[in-house]
This record gives C-alpha cells, structure tokens and sequence, in this order.
C-alpha cells in the first residue's frame, strides 16, 4: 500500500483506512468535529494522493485543449479551473483542476483513484514533441488549508499576498521555504487555498512534515470522512460514485464546464448529441426528512422506483440525512417530493438545489419551496 508524505504524522494521530492505494486518514477525532471545524474556522487536509501532472511546451495549450470541453486558450495565466476529461462516448473519464502557470505549461490534478488511468489516456493522445508530460505526484506533496480562517492560518507561512489571490486563482511562491504552487482552490464549499510543495518524496518529507506542523497550530487536522461529508453538502460530485463513464456532462449536471463555441476535444460529438434532448436521468441533490441514505438506496416517486441514490451522509449543518442522486428527469424539478428504502422503509425527502446550507451563514439554505 503506498502512502503519502505526511504519513508518519497521520500514523500516530490518526484512524487509518486504505484509500485508492494509499493508507490515509479517516479521522483524527470524528467526523463531524472536523466537518464543523472547517465550516467555523480552518481545517488542513493531506490531499497528497491525488494526482498532479505536468504538460509543457508549445503544444501544450492544443494539447489540453483537446482534452477537456472547456475553452483553455482564453484561460488567463494563472487561472485554475474545473474541468472534465470525457471519452469518445462523452463518458466522464474524470474531473479535474488545471492550472495555467505560464503560456505553454500546465498543471493538471486529478482525482487519485483515476490518477493512473488520466495519465495513460491524456499520453495516448499526446502530440509527443512540444508538449512533455511529467508525473509529479511521487516528487511532490499537496496540502489543503479550507474554512473562513484558512487565510489566517496560511499568511504567517507564506510571502505571498493570500489576500490578493483570487478564488481560482494560482501562483508560486514559497511556504516556509518549500517551493510551492498556491491556488484558491478546494472542494469542501468553503474558502480555502491547496498547496502543492514542490521537491517533497517519501524519502525526504522534511519541507511538507514542518509545513503540516506549522498548519496544525492554526488549523485542525482532518481527515478522509469530513472532507467527503463536506463536498457532500456543498453538491460537489465524487467521480465513481455520483459521476462515471457512464455519465455524460449534461447527466452529470456538469454542462456548465461545456463551452458552447468549443471544437475538436474528445467526446465533442457525442456532447453535442447529448445537448440537443433532455437527459433520460440527471444528477440532483436530496434532503431527507429521516434517515441516512447511502450509496445505492432505490428512490421512489409515487410508489415506482425513479431512481438511486449515488452518495449520501448525514449533514452537521442541517441535522438530516443529504444525497446526491441520479433520477429519472421528469421527476428532477428541485421541489419534487420522493422517497428513500432506507433500511426496508420508505423515508420522505425533496429534490434539493444543492449547496445545502448558506455559506455566508453556516445555516441551512431556506427556499421558496420550504427547505
């Protein structure tokens, strides 16, 4: 099993647990102390298992162009966006961060279970000279600091102007030293900054060990649990769970990262085709009256399944049992009133227009339709 960087602290703090190949932290103290610390104040994440890829040259901006269908020539240096690598059936292969740093280089970060796969599929369709790709996951360490407070608990460590970076927004810097690439980036649904330290190896782990315990006098030390409670609740998707390769953007509820003038990326034409009707099921977010939905609870309308549930927890910030969900589009109207097996009994819950709590607040978002 390979581990991160940071492991020798996670051993002797943490509850461990096997994720995407590596031994990684489920808790330090519990779920929802860690969820609430980060809605509250600031929490620190070891996000080093993800994936980080590096493509250069002056091919690069074509290449990645290619890849994702979403504009990336008219991305400014220094912006991070969201994207989605699709396969020729418009199936999503995974989503993603790209990072423009320079005119013909990129960083691209990609969810650690697919970091393998992402990485073959973008080199069989590299052009090969004018455009290198680089690995850099094994020399490298990645930390995100999220919550209203991350800004505070980052500042004394860096020299960098954290309050002039922007949301999406990236530049190098250093970290207590540590050559570093920060960006305004997370995926918790609060405020926050990744930071990825160059020249970090399981060998020598020194620079991202004394950047972590710098963070911890700061920040609270959270683990794999609350960060998937937290992008629960703010209606991010987890890739192999809520969005697959069976799903295309427009299933997904991901059209958005589709731009309506783009060309000649892979899976373009099944987009296309799939952007001309209605989807026959859509992802949606769920709110439950009672009871934890999980992955793959039947979802009911009247008294015929419509759909499943994709992932679910319960939310400290609401007090009930949240979802995401796939169902059937002609029941997709936030509002709509279903029901969820959970445990052999029909549980009543709501179509719900996720985040699903008011960030300005930390309270539940109210609605017209009454949740």
């Amino acid at each position: 099993m390979k581990s991160t960087q940071l492991h020798a602290y996670h051993a002797s703090h943490a509850q461990m647990t096997e994720f995407a190949g590596y031994e990684m932290p489920v808790w330090y103290s519990s779920t929802t102390e860690e969820h609430l610390a980060v809605r509250n104040s600031s929490g620190i994440f070891d996000v080093s298992h993800m994936g980080r890829i590096s493509v250069s040259g002056p091919k690069a901006t074509s290449f990645i162009e290619s890849l994702v269908p979403t504009n990336v020539a008219t991305q400014p240096i220094g912006k991070a966006f969201y994207s989605l690598l699709l396969n020729d059936h418009g199936g999503i292969i995974d989503d993603l961060i790209v990072m423009r740093l320079s005119d013909d280089a990129y960083l691209v970060v990609v969810n650690a279970a697919n970091s393998k796969t992402d990485f073959e599929h973008m080199a069989s369709l590299s052009p090969g000279v004018g455009s290198e790709m680089e690995e850099l996951t094994s020399t490298s360490a990645m930390i995100a600091v999220q919550g209203p407070k991350s800004s505070g608990a980052l500042q004394p460590l860096t020299d960098l102007d954290l309050g002039q970076l922007k949301r999406f927004r990236c530049a190098k810097s250093k970290v207590l030293g540590v050559d570093s690439l920060i960006s305004r980036t997370g995926y918790t649904g609060e405020d926050g900054f990744e930071v990825i330290l160059y020249g970090q190896t399981q060998e020598s782990p020194h620079g991202a060990l004394r950047v972590w315990d710098e963070l911890i006098k700061r920040s609270f030390p959270c683990g794999l649990a609350s960060r998937d409670s937290l992008r629960l609740e703010a209606g991010f998707p987890l890739h192999g769970m809520d969005i697959d390769l069976r799903t295309n953007p427009y299933e997904a509820d991901l059209s958005w990262v589709v731009s309506a003038d783009k060309a000649g990326f892979v899976g373009e034409e099944s987009v296309r085709e799939a952007a001309s009707r209605n989807p026959k099921s859509i992802r949606r977010g769920m709110v439950l009256d009672r009871g934890i939905p999980r992955h793959g609870f039947e979802v009911l309308g009247t008294s015929d399944r419509v759909g499943e549930v994709t992932s679910g927890t319960f939310s400290p910030i609401l007090k009930k049992g949240i979802a995401q969900c796939r169902v059937g589009f002609d029941i997709s109207e936030y509002g709509t009133k279903v029901n969820v097996m959970v445990r052999d009994s029909p549980s009543p819950g709501v179509i719900t227009k996720p985040p699903f709590y008011d960030a300005s607040s930390r309270m539940p978002v109210r609605r017209s339709n009454g949740n």
